[in-house]
């Protein structure tokens, strides 16, 4: 599994431990191969996304863009995820709760949302 990371540098996360969710939770999916795109936004970028994609005019915590699972170079691409950084920070202090915590749902989400419709 290619698991392909983006981030602004001021967003501190551990992106070992990133990867290694991804393809924990991409596992847990029934998914064992192919290429995931993760990439983390300011509230701006998540914004603006939304807008131009979903036509909604909030900051999302998560989106993702799905690929088809089409075959591109001899490799499978799911397609990608948004994360925006500074609403999982803000998330995870409403709940009162680690970080990893949140962000490991909002990954299943987005990437739930990649493969579901291919794995039915």
């Amino acid at each position: 599994m290619k698991v392909l990371l983006k981030k602004d540098p001021r967003y501190h996360l551990d992106l070992r431990w990133v990867r290694r969710e991804v393809e924990r939770l991409l596992a847990e999916l029934g998914v064992r191969e192919g290429e995931v795109s993760l990439i983390f936004v300011g509230r701006r970028k998540a914004k603006a996304l939304n807008q131009q994609y979903r036509q909604m005019d909030y900051i999302p915590l998560v989106l993702s863009f799905p690929q088809g699972g089409e075959y591109r170079a001899g490799r499978r691409v799911w397609g990608d995820v948004m994360i925006c950084w500074p609403e999982v920070r803000e998330q995870a202090i409403r709940e009162n709760a680690p970080l990893e915590e949140i962000l490991s749902r909002l990954l299943k989400h987005g990437l739930t949302n990649l493969v579901k419709d291919l794995l039915k």
